[in-house]
């Protein structure tokens, strides 16, 4: 073990009351080192009442200690003028004075020198992910289409079904022998659909839809929207199979079933929600990759 090795592991004594506390090393970092009060404090003021994984946060003390660390060694600390004008800021924003500011960090359990500390690093390390991973950082749209292509199923819209109909209307509180003859009407049409005539022109001979003239075409339409006889009956069908008569709203329909379908949400309304993900998924992996770099180039040792 190395001279300063042997001196980090002693553990550290402090009397208070008559009592004897031991404060011990649980972790050195390069010539520095982070001690259980470090990390108990850190614990203190982060957890918020949940408990929190001990390792994980002295990993992450670990990780700031080495960026401000090379903040130092790349001149990219912040300043003394920098940290009082951000504190002035800060209190400009949230419309405070010196004492107020005081007031406000007590209750919290801070004096203000150590939330001169806490700003300073928060500020040293913001710098730094700016210069070391956010800064080289983009996405083009040919990420953006490949990712949405890969990634379809998540923007996959319910399915959709196309039919024509043809449409005969039911007279208003129908007799028996109204409501036979519309019926007859439509088995007739029906038949003729089956043996192979032209649909769109049997809707455009017989059909008493707003539409006829148009071929009696629904266009797309979700499977919730449909009337429900004619969407149960369209299960049945594949694409040019008819239905029918299929009796409701006001009449008997034959259907034909165009077309199915499983739509995409189109990448215009979704582009800038991948984007973010891209980037979000960049910056993740440069700042892991930037952070092995550190570590690797320093000595480290964890003795939770």
């Amino acid at each position: 073990m190395t001279a300063i090795g042997m001196l980090l592991s002693i553990a550290v004594y402090s009397t208070a009351a008559g009592s004897v506390v031991v404060d011990r090393v649980v972790a050195v970092v390069n010539e520095d080192i982070i001690t259980m009060s470090d990390l108990q404090r850190e614990e203190s003021l982060k957890k918020g009442g949940i408990k929190m994984d001990e390792r994980l946060l002295l990993e992450d003390m670990i990780d700031r200690k080495l960026q401000m660390a090379a903040a130092k060694r790349a001149g990219m600390d912040v300043t003394d003028k920098e940290l009082a004008d951000a504190l002035t800021d800060i209190m400009k924003r949230n419309s405070l004075d010196a004492g107020q500011l005081e007031a406000a960090l007590a209750k919290e359990g801070l004096t203000l020198e150590q939330y001169k500390t806490e700003l300073r690093e928060q500020m040293t390390l913001s710098r730094m992910f700016n210069k070391n991973v956010r800064s080289g950082i983009s996405v083009d749209e040919a990420e953006v289409r490949a990712y949405y292509e890969r990634n379809s199923k998540a923007y996959t819209l319910p399915e959709e079904i196309r039919v024509r109909q043809i449409y005969f209307r039911m007279p208003e509180n129908a007799t028996k022998s109204e409501a036979a003859a519309v019926s007859d009407k439509a088995q007739a049409a029906y038949a003729r659909a089956v043996k192979g005539e032209d649909f769109v022109r049997l809707v455009r001979e017989l059909s008493e839809s707003e539409n006829a003239a148009q071929g009696g075409d629904l266009g797309f339409m979700q499977r919730q929207d449909v009337l429900p006889e004619i969407e149960e009956a369209a299960r049945t069908l594949t694409p040019g199979g008819i239905a029918g008569p299929l009796q409701c709203a006001g009449g008997f329909h034959i259907i034909r079933l165009e077309e199915v379908r499983t739509p995409l949400m189109p990448l215009e309304k979704v582009r800038e929600e991948i984007m973010n993900a891209l980037y979000q998924q960049k910056l993740e992996n440069t700042y892991r990759s930037w952070l092995q770099t550190l570590r690797s180039d320093s000595h480290i040792e964890n003795r939770l």
